[in-house]
């Protein structure tokens, strides 16, 4: 347990590491470089080259001045990491930036002895933050010009380690004068684990690849904690591991084995998490809610006196907007346009509205019998300015629901003030929701192709929401019966498309996520007429492009 070291009369290494990139087991470690304080004083040194795994890469080179001929005979990173854990045995590991630094070597030392180092560790970098906030940049030269500390460093593992562990020894005064006195208290100071608790479990991620998809946190009876999709897996898994404490609100203290599921394509990946969501409800996903039912905004035009309804039924007479995910959001707009507008808020008869009491007529909200009054074709055109109110004139309404929420608050009338004000939240949120199935509509049927050149999905929609995937790789991309899969599964798509299959919640919620994903990232998305073979050939096209196959060619006849 090494939360108890004493500041100034405890072991310490500060280290620092050169690499060929960014990534954990991507890329290599070039250079480690570590200095050991005992008792307040520098007192050893340790400097070593690694043979990477790929070749360093020119803007490295530049930088370090490491050139693949210096580490071509050096040893690799299962001998080196040996030695550097041996030189830190029994100390508290401190770096500038650790996440960058401990990254890697938790990652190499996972690797040889199946445990990451052991907590805290210190960051030179969090320290200055909290220290002096004043400081504009927190770099390792800024610092070490700031405390005026001997080494300069230069981008070079051992030089920089011996700057980090001398800025460390400069900060040590200024904590004590806090009453910070042990390596548990700093990590406090900086919302850096103190103890191994969760850094123990690194290990279960250490062997899931790079890839995007979608990751699975098990509790000790294998049920569903959490599930999250990434990027790039193992560097967002392990993110989770790095927190500053095991407590109650983090997934990762309960979790004891991780499950994954690669995907190509980061749609795929995040239908399939909401997907997941929904069947385990786990209990750390806050924001995991049941799919909501879609409801519509109606307006009866066949009546001689239309109104204005939200309805959950796809009614298939009069006009119909939709679907809807609010339905607060669809019955305020409603409301809200009837007042506007002048429009009936029921179907009642002449003779029923002068003999049945009615709320929303005594309030003032409902014209009731004085809209039959009007005639017909003056009401007609105050049912038009409603409906011009989705297709066209939105700014207009949009200026008329800000001038009646201003007005009203000026004259101090709050409470219709906020009326207005969340009509207009209301009336926003009802316009984004038409034009998401508006752009669905466009296409009844499109194909979404996302991927890289060894992996791809082929995401078939309906309307909007995903009908069926086709999950391909570089070797099945080659294969002959992909294009008569891909004309099979558009096929049975159009003839679903022509039987207008209603909207569940559950594809209600497909076409949000689809929607915003496509909107945001643009994938390659074809859509599909009636002509089969046209959009499988441009399929087939595209799936070439992805995966980068010459397109076939017959052979040269030979002369003779």
């Amino acid at each position: 347990m090494l939360a108890p070291t004493s500041l100034t009369q405890g072991s310490f290494v500060a280290v620092d590491i050169e690499t060929t990139g960014c990534r954990p087991g991507t890329s290599s470690i070039i250079e480690i470089g570590a200095a050991r304080i005992e008792r307040g004083e520098i007192v050893d040194t340790l400097s070593l080259l690694v043979r990477p795994t790929e070749p360093i890469p020119a803007a490295v080179e530049r930088l370090t001045g490491i050139t693949d001929q210096m580490v071509a005979s050096a040893p690799g990173i299962d001998e080196v990491i040996g030695v550097f854990a041996e030189f830190a045995r029994g100390a508290v590991l401190l770096a500038h930036s650790h996440r960058f630094d401990l990254g890697f070597l938790d990652y190499e030392t996972e690797l040889v002895s199946g445990a990451p180092f052991q907590r805290p560790i210190l960051d030179t970098l969090c320290l200055a933050r909290e220290l002096h906030p004043e400081i504009g940049r927190n770099n390792l030269r800024e610092l070490a010009a700031f405390y005026g500390v001997e080494q300069v460093p230069n981008h070079r593992a051992l030089p920089d380690a011996v700057a980090t562990a001398q800025v460390f020894l400069a900060m040590v005064p200024e904590l004590a004068e806090r009453g910070i006195t042990t390596a548990g208290q700093t990590a406090r100071l900086c919302g850096i684990a103190e103890a191994s608790d969760l850094s123990m479990k690194l290990p279960l991620a250490t062997n899931i690849p790079d890839d995007p998809g979608v990751y699975l946190f098990r509790n000790a009876g294998r049920a569903v904690v959490y599930v999250g999709r990434a990027r790039n897996l193992r560097t967002k898994i392990r993110t989770h591991f790095y927190a500053a404490a095991a407590d109650n609100g983090s997934p990762a203290a309960v979790t004891e084995s991780v499950q994954y599921i690669e995907c190509s394509s980061m749609l795929d990946a995040q239908l399939l998490e909401a997907h997941l969501r929904y069947r385990y409800q786990p209990e750390y996903n806050r924001n995991t809610t049941t799919p909501r039912a879609p409801v519509y905004l109606h307006v009866d035009t066949g009546s001689a006196f239309p109104t204005m309804t939200v309805t959950r039924r796809r009614l298939r007479t009069g006009q119909l907007f939709g679907p809807l995910t609010s339905h607060w959001a669809a019955a305020t707009t409603a409301d809200a346009l009837a007042r506007m507008y002048g429009l009936r808020r029921c179907r009642r008869t002449p003779a029923e509205c002068r003999s049945i009491r009615c709320a929303r007529r005594d309030r003032g909200t409902c014209p009731g019998e004085d809209a039959f009054s009007r005639g017909t074709a003056d009401y007609a055109l105050s049912v038009a300015s409603a409906l011009s109110a989705f297709d066209g004139d939105a700014e207009v309404t949009r200026e008329r629901l800000q001038s009646m929420r201003d007005r009203l608050a000026r004259n101090q009338e709050f409470e219709q003030a906020a009326y207005y004000r969340d009509a207009l939240r209301a009336y926003e949120r009802t316009l984004a929701g038409i034009a998401v199935a508006q752009r669905a509509r466009v296409a009844p049927v499109s194909i979404v192709v996302e991927g890289h050149p060894e992996a791809a999905t082929l995401s078939v929609l309906i309307n909007g929401w995903r009908f069926s995937a086709i999950r391909l790789t570089r070797q099945t991309a080659t294969a002959d019966e992909l294009e008569s899969r891909v004309r099979q599964t558009l096929r049975r798509a159009l003839r679903r498309s022509q039987a207008n299959p209603p909207f569940t919640p559950r594809r209600l919620e497909e076409l949000a996520i689809i929607d915003a994903y496509i909107q945001q990232h643009s994938p390659h998305v074809i859509p599909v007429d009636g002509d089969i073979d046209a959009a499988t050939a441009a399929v087939m096209q595209s799936v070439r492009r992805l995966f980068r196959i010459p397109r076939r060619r017959h052979a040269a006849t030979s002369g003779a």
